[in-house]
């Protein structure tokens, strides 16, 4: 360790912050159950029971059969349940949660890791910008993610700081080239990087005998990953050549929709901090990248990003592998923000400071909204009915369909294992629950809407939301005749 970097962890202030990111880190992680899109559920956690011979939902999508989806975090997570089993920790919510635990505490480490890399030498700086890591409202979520995308961006980013710190010594060339492989095994497309990281060793570094040993620790990487994929599909495959033929030859991705080139940059501009400020600190992201072009980092954020522009099928949760960095390009232009803000007009630098306090206030209603309640509504629900009714066998009636299922019907086979005695029966009209007596009812509030006045006078109570919060809000909401928020569950009793 540096004269620098050992000064700048002995920063009381600094002590401070890692101190209060850590608990925030440690909330979300405990808080944010389930999954941010099915395929973090269906292709990992269900493929690992289907590799493991054990009920699954893996068989109800289409991934499966088209042997499109890499292994190698499959075989990971079956590996941590092995584990957990060995610890007998059996719950599927306790697993997770330790799981979250893992990543989101990982994640915090790598990328603050990072910032102290790359601003060590200006106190002022690393401070602003670890702030942006640790408490921009979207962030800290992103870090307990058990996804392809944060997979592939810790061991992308983590491979990148280990060259920037070890790249003078062949074997950790070597074993850079290997965590690359792995990379791209977790997330094909994070292959955009890998071209920018790539382009920068051949224009800017131009050390050309660093490519062979990188290239020796790729190749064995992916032979490991090929060896896992046809075990695991119990056939050779390719899964990188599959995946390109299905999603892009055959046109699949595109069937899912597809958007302009701008969606990622509105992304862009909401997710560091929030508006107004995030707006400034993107537009001096693009200066600072100006004057930092000759940083791998920024070849690899900027292909990246250019590369998912360029693909039509677009969604938020394909920029996750880069958000985290994002407050290093930031940094990179915060020195320009400062000198302008100490040179500009009182108008001007009134309107800067109202939009900063604005932009705090925002970022810390979200940050907390976002703590207090889980985007996998459905998930957090089947946790409270499992809890609450693990000792009994209850017959829960399921107005529309079970809480142990995707909207779109999917089965979430890992958690209901959780709860093998609790009976489900389907009803498809809030109608039927008139015939009901002593009998428990769950249902999401977009379900029950239109019937939520017969339920009260046919006497069921409400024992407990997924988030009474979420609920609230979706009465306001139909009171003024504006789109309510799915995914809202609610157990009702009727004696």
């Amino acid at each position: 360790m540096d004269v620098n970097s050992y000064q700048t962890l002995n920063d009381t202030r600094l002590r401070w912050l890692w101190g209060i990111a850590l608990l925030v880190q440690l909330f979300f992680c405990i808080t944010q159950v389930g999954f941010f899109h099915p395929d973090q559920h269906f292709q990992l956690i269900e493929f690992s029971s289907w590799q493991m011979g054990e009920p699954t939902g893996a068989t109800s999508v289409w991934e499966l059969t088209s042997h499109i989806r890499p292994t190698l975090q499959v075989y990971l997570f079956s590996g941590f349940v092995d584990v957990c089993r060995f610890c007998h920790i059996n719950d599927a919510y306790t697993q997770l949660l330790i799981l979250r635990l893992l990543f989101g505490v990982s994640g915090l480490l790598l990328f603050n890791a990072i910032g102290l890399y790359y601003f060590k030498s200006d106190k002022k700086l690393l401070f602003l910008v670890l702030l942006l890591i640790n408490f921009s409202w979207v962030l800290p979520y992103t870090r307990t993610l058990f996804s392809s995308e944060m997979a592939s961006s810790m061991v992308f980013f983590g491979a990148i700081l280990l060259y920037e710190r070890k790249g003078a010594k062949t074997l950790y060339v070597f074993l850079i080239g290997f965590l690359f492989s792995l990379a791209f095994y977790f997330r094909f497309q994070v292959a955009f990087g890998l071209i920018g990281f790539g382009l920068w060793m051949l224009l800017i570094e131009r050390k050309y005998t660093r490519l062979l040993p990188m290239a020796i620790g790729f190749g064995i990487g992916l032979a490991i990953n090929m060896v896992l994929d046809t075990n695991f599909y119990h056939q050779f495959v390719f899964t990188p050549y599959e995946y390109y033929r299905v999603n892009i030859t055959e046109g699949k991705a595109a069937e899912f929709g597809t958007a302009s080139f701008l969606y990622y940059v509105v992304m862009l501009l909401l997710v560091i901090g929030t508006p107004p400020i995030s707006i400034v600190l993107f537009y001096y992201s693009l200066k600072g990248l100006l004057k930092q072009y000759r940083q791998p980092l920024a070849f690899a954020v900027v292909f990246f990003i250019v590369g998912h522009c360029l693909v039509a099928h677009k969604e938020e949760r394909f920029l996750y592998p880069v958000v985290n960095v994002l407050p290093i390009l930031a940094g990179w232009g915060l020195s320009s923000l400062l000198t302008y803000y100490e040179q500009a007009k009182t108008g001007a630098r009134r309107f800067l400071k109202n939009a900063l306090y604005a932009s705090i206030a925002l970022n810390v209603v979200t940050l907390i909204a976002l703590l207090l309640n889980p985007i996998a509504q459905t998930v957090e629900f089947s946790r409270k009915l499992t809890n609450t009714f693990k000792d009994s066998n209850p017959t829960i009636y399921c107005l529309g369909r079970t809480p142990f299922e995707t909207e779109s019907h999917l089965p979430l086979t890992f958690y209901r294992r959780n709860a093998p005695n609790m009976k489900l029966v389907r009803i498809n009209d809030a109608d039927s629950a008139q015939y009901l007596h002593n009998a428990w009812v769950v249902t999401t509030y977009n379900d029950a809407k239109p019937k939520l006045p017969l339920l009260d006078s046919l006497g069921f109570k409400p024992q407990f939301y997924s988030s009474a919060a979420l609920w609230n809000i979706n009465k306001f909401l139909q009171s003024k005749e504006i789109g309510t928020v799915n995914e809202i569950w609610v157990l009702y009793k009727k004696d």
